[in-house]
């Protein structure tokens, strides 16, 4: 739109006077102090006789403080510094660093923190963040550093403070920054905020991200974890948090995008400084009592005049006419832009896809406390597995106690510590397990030792440990074979284990249909096809190629999205009921030349298919068992029985375990419970009972 400006506001900020800018109507009028209250601080003129600047003012509460800088030729120099200063005012005062960038054709002022705050952080950086610890790396650079010079009118000096970071490259190697030599140098932003703003308020104060950033649908992705952060979630969690921003090509509601093109906030507050328009540099947005308006002559072009305080000289405005003409030309564009959003908001659109961003995203936050409870009870039975090899390195797994003694993790956490023996693997190796590893300090873990190997299938991906308990040891946490669960098809999961090797940890993640797998896994390819080519993962598309998702197409298998990669293998899958569905196995996880692990699609196999297995080994009898006297006290476990014991009707061995429990009562009218004529459980009831109403000779 020709000669309009998109924040007529901020112009008349920066015209009117202090009192004008606290109009009730506008801010909300504060009550000025009695005349005859002395104020703690003296008062100084707003200007002196030779137009210079006077020194700020300091009030009682300021603190003072110092941090260490280290110029461009490596010297060393400490400054002082008032909370209510930025960085910049500070450096500002510093002579030699004024003579080096005189004498040099680079000029533009890169600061670095190398000591609490890491990274590269904004000149109007307030002092109220630095410790006097901190040490900054001064260089000089050439190009804008393309950040506002003075602090924003709008800070909440006294709101709790929040740091964390950003690469200053997006996702895709997308341009997120301004500033081309930071662009190419790396390293990270460091970013400042206060509690209760939101993302996009902090990096639009920030002023070193391009327009595209708030402009385009965007979220901060954790480097640690892969989480997500939309742009309008608060940033009360993100303390000293590591990012990389994701940019879309889809375009933001329009009513976050006039936000950010405005600079408006809606928390004004005063006693602030706002950058000028014109030149960048700090002026003064406060009002205080004993303040005056001086008269006008109501026509509205004459220059509005300020009062210096203590000197009883007036000192008129500049240019406010010619402000005041451009304001007028562009009054017409300004009512035409109004009408258009007006008629953008009567289908609610907008407003629709703003409750769409801003609120039902925030509801699937909170966790119902009785649910975390639940959560922590069942990890007490997750253990962490230390698997030393034959070849003397060590690996790591995860696993759960599952039945009477014996734990259930992935065989191929003990692959490196097998050898296939005459009739059944062997282990050669003494594997710990610890049920305890929740801390960073492991010594402090009761250990306990393996046993045995109870029973082993590598095409299912599982084994069956039994634990050594000859020594005196603490209680064992509950086993989990009493809240097995048929896996649905869809709906929330959470895995517990120890991702990396790390401490126990939960992960929250969603079902993804079995026919939807392919599709998934495709999409992410696609999504990130320029990431691969530009990292030569050559190994990585082979993979793809060779396995073609063979491993999708199994229904006995679980899938989902998590960030739990290497070292979560053997970790227990519960459902929303806390009920115990199947066991993390793997996926297709492959690192980018940064280190930085991506995963296409994840998957655990069935608790149900591990069952089956089962049936085949020695522990078939005890299984069966144990099973049925959960099924008399738990009603709802049949569902999890039914198709066991079905399917050990088709196998002789465990036909024998079938007929044997048939002779206690309370189990041959559970078994009759479970089956009809029709099945083979009902065929095998009828045999036994054919063969029980014989008549003794």
């Amino acid at each position: 739109m020709a000669g309009f400006n998109p924040d007529p506001t901020s112009v008349i900020l920066q015209t009117r006077s202090p009192a004008e800018r606290l109009d009730p109507t506008e801010q909300g009028a504060t009550a000025s102090p009695a005349p005859d209250i002395k104020p703690e601080t003296e008062e100084t003129p707003l200007c002196t006789d030779d137009g210079e600047s006077p020194p700020s003012k300091r009030t009682r509460s300021q603190s003072k403080g110092s941090f260490t800088i280290r110029l461009p030729d490596n010297s060393l120099s400490e400054e002082s510094f008032y909370d209510d200063e930025t960085l910049l005012d500070v450096l500002n005062k510093n002579l030699t660093l004024e003579k080096l960038k005189s004498s040099k054709k680079k000029n533009q002022l890169l600061i670095t923190g190398q000591r609490i705050l890491t990274g590269i952080v904004p000149l109007h950086l307030p002092c109220s963040f630095i410790t006097n610890q901190e040490c900054f790396k001064i260089e000089l650079i050439a190009g804008e550093e393309g950040s506002s010079q003075g602090r924003d009118p709008n800070t909440p000096q006294r709101a709790k403070h929040i740091v964390f970071y950003i690469e200053p490259k997006g996702r895709g190697n997308r341009k997120i920054v301004k500033n081309n030599h930071v662009n190419k140098q790396g390293g990270k932003l460091c970013v400042y905020a206060f509690k209760g703003e939101t993302v996009r308020q902090a990096l639009h104060r920030d002023g070193r991200f391009e327009d595209v950033v708030f402009k385009k649908r965007c979220q901060l992705s954790e480097v640690d974890t892969n989480r997500n952060v939309e742009m309008h979630v608060s940033v009360d969690s993100l303390d000293k948090r590591k990012f990389t921003l994701i940019v879309s090509n889809e375009d933001a509601p329009a009513s976050q995008q006039v936000l950010c093109n405005t600079g408006l906030s809606n928390k004004p507050t005063a006693d602030h400084q706002a950058p000028s328009i014109a030149t960048g540099e700090p002026q003064s947005t406060s009002t205080t009592a004993g303040d005056s308006q001086p008269p006008s002559s109501g026509n509205g072009d004459s220059q509005p005049a300020r009062r210096a305080r203590g000197t009883g000289k007036v000192y008129r405005l500049p240019d406010t006419e010619e402000v005041c003409r451009i304001l007028r030309s562009q009054m017409d564009d300004l009512i035409k832009l109004m009408k258009e959003r007006k008629k953008e908001t009567k289908d609610n659109r907008p407003i629709r896809e703003l409750l769409r961003q801003e609120f039902g995203k925030n509801t699937e936050i909170f966790t119902e406390i009785h649910t975390i409870r639940r959560q922590t009870e069942l990890s007490e039975s997750v253990c962490f597995i230390t698997v030393p090899a034959r070849d003397g390195t060590v690996d790591q797994g995860t696993g759960f106690r599952f039945i009477g003694n014996c734990i259930l993790t992935c065989a191929h956490v003990l692959d490196k510590c097998m050898i296939n023996s005459q009739y059944e693997p062997e282990l050669i190796t003494k594997v710990s397990v610890t049920f305890k590893y929740e801390k960073l300090i492991k010594a402090e873990c009761e250990v306990f030792y393996v046993k045995q190997l109870v029973a082993h299938d590598r095409s299912i991906d599982y084994a069956l440990l039994e634990l050594d308990l000859s020594q005196e040891h603490p209680p064992l946490p509950p086993a989990l074979i009493d809240i097995l669960a048929v896996p649905q098809t869809s709906g929330g999961i959470y895995i517990i284990g120890h991702p990396e090797g790390r401490v126990k940890s939960i992960d929250l993640c969603s079902i993804i249909k079995a026919e939807n797998c392919k599709a998934k896994a495709q999409e992410h390819i696609a999504s990130h096809s320029k990431t691969l080519d530009k990292n030569k993962n050559e190994r990585f598309y082979q993979a793809l190629s060779v396995y073609s998702f063979k491993v999708l197409e199994d229904r006995r298998r679980l899938f989902y999205d998590t960030c739990f990669y290497h070292g979560s293998s053997g970790s227990p899958v519960f459902n929303a009921q806390h009920q115990l569905v199947a066991m993390q196995q793997g996926g297709y996880a492959y690192k980018l030349d940064s280190g930085k692990t991506e995963s296409v699609i994840e998957y655990g196999i069935h608790m149900t298919a591990i069952l089956q297995s089962m049936l085949q080994r020695k522990i078939a009898a005890t299984l069966l068992q144990k099973m049925c006297r959960i099924s008399l006290e738990k009603p709802e476990f049949r569902s999890v029985l039914k198709p066991l014991v079905e399917y050990a009707c088709r196998h002789s061995r465990t036909r024998t375990i079938l007929k044997r429990l048939q002779l206690i009562p309370q189990c041959y009218a559970l078994l009759e419970s479970l089956s009809n004529k029709s099945s083979k459980l009902g065929t095998l009831l009828i045999e036994y009972k054919k063969q029980t109403d014989l008549p003794r000779v």
